[in-house]
């Protein structure tokens, strides 16, 4: 049953217009504010946020018009009305293969024209030769930074985030782990330089080195010498591809049968050389920075695999951090098929000197993330509305009660893309529980499953789109050719 939020007024539509193109400065980047709004308050600006959204984007996404058109829908009468235009994270992945292999980036700049509403597609990349050339000549000449990922499936994924999401998604941290919640900010919460330790990469395009150049800003306050990396250069995405393409020929039997350029192969044993080096050069990393920033304010952002293995070693070597005790560390990242230890918080805190160990829970293709409160709830941000689908059906559950679901969400900050997505990630949320921690947005408890481990590697996504209507949109945006 769709839950219907109040009728819509002036005061409402001027909310959500706020909510979408500045919601930390609207609320005074006040943690607390934010996440102590009224249940049905919140509901009431998603749904006009939501008709707000679809009125503009539906015909500048045009992947989003084929899939409204082909329904019927010209606006939302409730949050769960917004389903059938949920878009599933593997749309983002969606192009022809064949495509990178033969370095045909003009027909990918098509393909990603589909999905947002700047236009790549109008960026003459005839001289890219390289995944990384086509990304950095989208990154200078448009709005966009486009998003890659590990491929841990094979495939690469390309989202087109841009700049303007970036900045969103790092100033949400910034609020929400420099202050106390139930108390007001202090003055430099905000507005002070603090130091950024990143064990990773200074630049790329996936995750571990599009971050810190944000960090940077938000964090750091434009300050270079603040932003601390692990590795002073960038990532490449063509070896990334590199390794997801010999991962999926490895799985189907044959590592011989690896479908890259010849030059992009020569350059195997250079990938393999880095990842094997790379543990021994964070640890180092992190034991120059325990030294170097004694009694400093600082923000570590990494993996909490990664940081257990340097937290583990150091006390093993008698060594300990001694950050100011107003440093933030958040971990993440999942196990990555990895069971993460059951001591992994206390060897952690112990290393680094934190009370607690701060957790995030977010994606590539969502501006928001969601922190770990101390009642062990990871809180979702009012302007991200919550969907937990029925896994046979695509269907929404009823927001009531104890559910278990899958995972989507409409992130109405979007600068770059439509919102809706449909996750692979299997959430359970109490509806009817207020968090013992104070907070009242919507709690997602903290055991987040991935639905494709449940069902033996494999994960089909039924949407409530109508089967034409989705077959019809996913046609016209794989309809590039090879």
């Amino acid at each position: 049953m769709a839950t219907t939020a109040p009728p819509q007024d002036a005061t409402t539509e001027r909310e959500a217009e706020a909510w979408m193109a500045d919601p930390y400065g609207y609320f005074g980047h006040h943690n607390t504010r934010i996440h102590s709004l009224e249940r049905g308050h919140v509901e009431a600006v998603q749904l006009a946020a939501m008709n707000r959204r679809l009125a503009e984007r539906r015909d500048q996404i045009q992947v989003l018009q084929k899939l409204a058109d082909g329904q019927g829908i010209d606006g939302l009468d409730s949050l769960d009305d917004m389903v059938p235009l949920l878009m599933p994270h593997d749309i983002y992945k969606s192009y022809p293969v064949s495509l990178l292999a033969k370095g045909q980036y003009g027909k990918l700049n098509t393909w990603l024209s589909r999905l947002t509403r700047h236009a790549p597609n109008e960026v003459d990349v005839s001289e890219c030769d390289s995944i990384d050339s086509w990304l950095v000549k989208l990154r200078e000449e448009t709005p966009l930074d486009v998003a890659t990922s590990s491929g841990s499936t094979g495939t690469c994924s390309f989202f087109p985030k841009s700049k303007k999401d970036y900045q969103v998604s790092v100033m949400g941290l910034r609020v929400q782990l420099a202050q106390k919640f139930g108390e007001d900010p202090r003055p430099g919460d905000i507005n002070d330089a603090m130091h950024a330790v990143v064990p990773l990469y200074r630049d790329g395009h996936a995750s571990t080195g599009a971050f810190p150049k944000y960090i940077r800003e938000a964090f750091c306050k434009g300050d270079d010498s603040k932003l601390h990396t692990a590795f002073d250069f960038k990532i490449s995405s063509d070896l990334m591809w590199l390794a997801a393409r010999l991962r999926a020929a490895a799985a189907k039997g044959d590592a011989s049968k690896v479908d890259v350029p010849p030059a992009l192969l020569a350059r195997r044993e250079e990938w393999e050389q880095s990842q094997a080096e790379a543990p021994a050069r964070q640890m180092e990393f992190i034991n120059r920075m325990v030294t170097q920033l004694e009694g400093e304010r600082v923000f570590a952002m990494g993996t909490s695999n990664m940081f257990y293995a340097v937290a583990r070693k150091g006390l093993e070597e008698g060594i300990r951090a001694r950050f100011s005790p107003d440093s933030v560390l958040m971990g993440g990242g999942g196990a990555k098929g990895v069971p993460l230890p059951d001591d992994l918080e206390e060897v952690i805190c112990g290393f680094f000197g934190f009370e607690r160990m701060t957790s995030g829970y977010g994606m590539t293709e969502m501006n928001s993330f969601s922190i770990l409160c101390e009642h062990d709830h990871y809180h979702v941000l009012p302007w991200v509305t919550v969907f937990q689908l029925d896994l046979d059906t695509g269907q929404p559950l009823p927001r009531k009660g104890r559910q278990t679901g899958r995972a989507a969400f409409f992130d109405m900050t979007q600068d770059s893309t439509w919102g809706g997505l449909v996750t692979g990630d299997l959430v359970t949320i109490d509806w009817g529980n207020t968090c013992k921690c104070g907070r009242t947005s919507v709690a997602l408890e903290k055991k987040i499953n991935r639905v494709s481990e449940l069902q033996g590697g494999d994960d089909k996504i039924s949407c409530a789109a109508t089967p034409q209507a989705q077959s019809e949109a996913m046609d016209f945006l794989t309809g590039l050719g090879g």
